[in-house]
């Protein structure tokens, strides 16, 4: 899987809590050139790029927040002409010792043929979407809380 094609590059945050942030990933599957799955490590890449690019947190690193997120599922389709693919995510925010917010995000992309004309290559597509549209729901939910 292509880390950047993961990254939310359309999630802005409003309030900007000046903290670093650190990321524990679990969940993922192992990924390959063949297999449209994601692992921990891109999804954890993706989602750290994805928190500081939105101006939510100033680096990644500790002495800040601590992001927990669990990849519960991805459903992706075997055969079909626009490949649908679902995620579910749970996370949870803590600072210091202490949870500060908590909840299971979840997103779809769809993928049509005029993306990617072999189905694999749309799963995969469909797959992107739909990490790039969760941690982009993710950043918008954790902005309306004002951390």
């Amino acid at each position: 899987m292509n880390t950047a094609a993961l990254v939310a590059r359309n999630a802005t945050a409003s309030h900007h809590t000046g903290q670093p942030v650190s990321t524990l990933v679990s969940g993922g599957s192992f990924s390959s050139s063949v297999l449209a799955n994601v692992s921990n490590e891109e999804f954890k890449q993706a989602l750290e790029c994805s928190l500081v690019q939105s101006g939510l947190f100033k680096s990644t690193g500790s002495g800040g927040c601590q992001v927990a997120a669990s990849i519960i599922s991805i459903k992706q389709p075997l055969i079909g002409i626009s490949m649908s693919v679902s995620m579910q995510v749970s996370y949870e925010v803590k600072r210091g010792n202490s949870v500060i917010w908590s909840r299971v995000i979840q997103s779809t992309y769809k993928a049509p043929p005029s993306e990617a004309l072999i189905g694999a290559v749309r799963v995969r597509k469909a797959t992107e979407g739909a990490v790039r549209e969760n941690i982009a729901n993710f950043i918008r939910a954790l902005d309306e809380k004002s951390l």
